[in-house]
């Protein structure tokens, strides 16, 4: 029976990004070390995850929901943000880190993953239904001038940009640069790991 709980919770923490089943099997043991009220907040936290964090109805990152029940997280309800720019990301630990050095004052849109190589079911890979609304609710409302896609430089990161080309390109049109981070990303960089000058210079470097 123990040994059947230890491998559920194994395979639940293998579906982790990055994490194999050794790596998975060690967290197991290290909760199983852990007091009993440790454990019991653990679990309570977890459980607080849907009910107090929420996707932003505009930019789909996720946020604290807070007592007000507002849709919008704190960046897309910001009178002071740029509305005139829209960065795409992929996930919001690469907004986090973006939004950390200070030198990019637009809103973003997070895509919550990457177009892999030949897939075809994309809207079950990336928020493309969402993203084209975030656009078009800022050319409405905010006369949207540029759009910067930020991701990995990695095979699925230049895949997506490719893709998101195309989708984009309509936006050319009505006066909307499209923008693709510069390469002060080295290949097979991913942003999440990258270092604070290498993104600057990669958001400067934008063409």
């Amino acid at each position: 029976m123990h040994d059947d709980i230890i491998s559920k919770l194994t395979e639940i923490f293998v579906r982790f990004p990055g994490i194999g089943p050794k790596q998975a099997r060690r967290f197991v043991y290290f909760l199983l070390a852990q007091p009993q009220g440790s454990l019991q907040n653990f679990a309570k936290l977890i459980a607080e995850l849907k009910t107090d964090i929420v996707q932003c109805e505009r930019c789909t990152r996720f946020f604290i929901l807070g007592v007000k029940r507002f849709p919008l997280c704190d960046l897309c309800a910001d009178p002071n943000r740029d509305n005139s720019l829209l960065m795409i990301v992929e996930k919001d630990i690469d907004l986090n880190n973006i939004r950390k050095l200070g030198v990019y004052n637009g809103q973003y849109a997070v895509l919550g993953g990457l177009v892999p190589i030949l897939e075809k079911n994309l809207e079950g890979r990336i928020r493309q239904t969402a993203l084209v609304k975030n656009i078009e609710h800022r050319l409405a409302e905010h006369s949207l001038k540029e759009i910067i896609v930020a991701l990995s430089v990695t095979r699925e990161g230049d895949n997506t940009v490719d893709y998101l080309k195309v989708l984009l390109q309509p936006y050319e049109t009505k006066g909307v640069k499209i923008s693709i981070f510069g390469r002060g990303l080295s290949s097979g960089t991913e942003i999440e790991y990258t270092d604070s000058d290498t993104i600057k210079n990669a958001l400067l470097n934008r063409h």
